[in-house]
């Protein structure tokens, strides 16, 4: 190792002796010609076998030595700003076991079924609720373009703003519930005799995936392949291919440059918007293989940065910038988006229902719904033949519902107020009854009576002198 280094001593020397006197270009070229045939000859020495390196009973070169050369130089850029972690410490200090046949690279599949429906904002969607469960303080200047909320280091770490922390073991899937049935956040907060039962990345998908959205939103995710182990982001990057190739979710294709700087903002350009609720896979930044080893949950595009929840270290569930993630002491590379699947609801649906009240279905009555809160009227349509009009990508809270009653019926309550939960997986249901207007037999009016009664005497007197006449 030492003649290794040694040339590659030399090597930098030549190099940096070329570009400060400025030689031709044939001396450079002889130069590192040189200095290249050293190296190979010396390497091809040292792949020989053990057995041809031994001389005189002793080894030549000792080749037990542990020191291993990174496949990507350490980068020694300088900073005033102090790096910042965005990745969780390993649970095992092993080297994960990889197998030897390598995985196929991935090619973005086009699904033209592929239909998500959901207009979720930053700061009101199932997934931002899910993380709040947690316990996590949320605040709306946490999506400012500053310290605390972009760098994840500086948040002090042990459960920053929820009682969970990073789980140290691995003993926690993310799956838990209590004796209720919704998750178990004591059981990801619990410490005993220094055990820490909190979440990692990947239990953190497992917890929102399939332990909030279906106990605590009421959304059904159980069609969804899930991970082999909950608590690797491998695994997961493996179950979220599987939606892909099912119809569910489809990749999103994006360009990342940091300028191969670990201090620098890593620049994410997408080539169309991510849907809030997508699960974003890195790579370690100084291996960038298709090993997933770390996920996150995207929250959203605010100021500038590309937002995601996830568990990062000591911090525990989180909210922090993409554009982070980049950094020491476990700097991460962007490996692939996956979106959410598109047949799970993750805003509010409305389906209305129009009847008479014999309960048959009634056609083209306009629907519309209105947003309490700012007043935005929603236009449905009008119902089916079947009585049915709908609608989706709403946000979650209070509606009108209003019907335009048509001609010839009433309904005592044309407008009903509704609030859009995620219950029954996102769809709310609305039913009107019409019923039709009762004919009222016609009262004749007093000007009517008279001309009746007129009409009357006048036929009676005519009777009388038609009698009269007859008797003369």
């Amino acid at each position: 190792m030492k003649i290794l280094n040694a040339i590659k001593s030399a090597f930098y020397a030549v190099v940096a002796f070329i570009a400060q006197h400025k030689i031709t270009s044939a001396v450079i070229l002889a130069a590192v010609a040189g200095v290249t045939a050293a190296a190979i000859i010396v390497s091809s020495i040292l792949s020989a076998p053990a057995e041809i390196l031994s001389s005189g009973g002793g080894k030549l070169f000792d080749t037990s030595s542990s020191e291993t050369v990174a496949s990507v130089p350490e980068v020694t850029v300088s900073s005033e700003e102090e790096p910042v972690s965005s990745e969780e410490t390993p649970v095992s200090s092993e080297t994960p076991t990889v197998s030897s046949t390598p995985q196929p690279v991935i090619t973005p599949s086009v699904n033209t079924e592929y239909n998500y429906n959901s207009n979720m904002s930053y700061d009101n969607n199932v997934f931002l609720d899910a993380l709040k469960y947690t316990g996590y303080k949320t605040d709306p200047r946490m999506w400012g373009a500053y310290g605390n909320y972009v760098l994840c280091s500086q948040k002090r770490g042990l459960g920053w703003l929820s009682e969970i922390t990073y789980d140290d073991y691995g003993s926690a899937t993310g799956y838990e519930v209590n004796e209720q049935g919704l998750p178990d956040i004591h059981y990801f907060t619990y410490r005993s005799n220094g055990t820490k039962r909190g979440l990692v990345c990947a239990s953190y998908v497992a917890y929102v995936y399939f332990n909030y959205l279906p106990n605590v939103a009421g959304i059904d995710t159980s069609m969804l392949p899930k991970a082999g182990d909950p608590v690797l982001a491998n695994e997961w990057y493996i179950a979220a291919q599987k939606w892909v190739d099912l119809g569910y979710s489809r990749y999103i294709n994006f360009t990342a440059n940091d300028g191969g700087s670990i201090y620098q903002d890593l620049k994410l350009t997408p080539e169309e918007d991510i849907p809030i609720g997508s699960l974003i896979f890195l790579c370690d930044w100084y291996n960038r293989t298709n090993w997933s080893t770390h996920v996150s949950i995207y929250a959203g595009k605010v100021n500038g940065y590309h937002w995601v929840t996830h568990v990062g270290n000591e911090n525990g569930p989180e909210l922090c910038a993409i554009e982070r993630m980049n950094r020491l002491p476990h700097p991460q590379w962007m490996l692939a988006i996956i979106t959410p699947p598109s047949n799970i609801r993750f805003s509010a649906a409305v389906e209305v229902t129009v009847k008479d009240e014999s309960g048959k279905p009634m056609k083209d009555v306009s629907v519309s719904v209105k947003r309490k809160s700012n007043g935005v009227v929603t236009e449905l349509g009008k119902t089916n033949a079947d009585g049915k009009v709908s609608g989706e990508g709403l946000s979650y809270d209070e509606y009108e519902v209003i019907q335009t009653v048509p001609s010839g019926y009433t309904c005592g309550h044309s407008t009903q107020t509704v609030t859009f939960t995620t219950k029954n997986n996102s769809l709310n249901t609305v039913n009107f009854t019409n019923k039709k207007e009762e004919k009222k037999a016609e009262i004749p009016s007093s000007s009517e009576s008279k001309e009746t009664s007129n009409e009357e005497e006048t036929d009676n007197s005519s009777d009388t002198d038609s009698e009269l006449s007859a008797q003369e």
